[in-house]
């Protein structure tokens, strides 16, 4: 007997901010002529996307 699951929307978290933390792995980068550094990432989510370099911590 297949049981169907039915889920309702949570509307007060609608339009909500927050944050996430992934580890990244910076697979690329460049430097625009105004100085700006943009950087490929591969995050620990599967994810691979250009961000830019003041929106993430790098550590050794």
């Amino acid at each position: 007997m297949n049981k169907k699951m039915t889920a309702e929307q949570v509307k007060e978290l609608i339009g909500q901010e927050g944050t996430r933390t992934v580890e990244v792995t910076v697979i690329g980068a460049k430097q625009a002529e105004n100085g700006e550094v943009d950087v490929r990432v591969s995050d620990s989510m599967g994810e691979v996307y250009w961000t830019g370099l003041d929106n993430i911590d790098l550590y050794r």
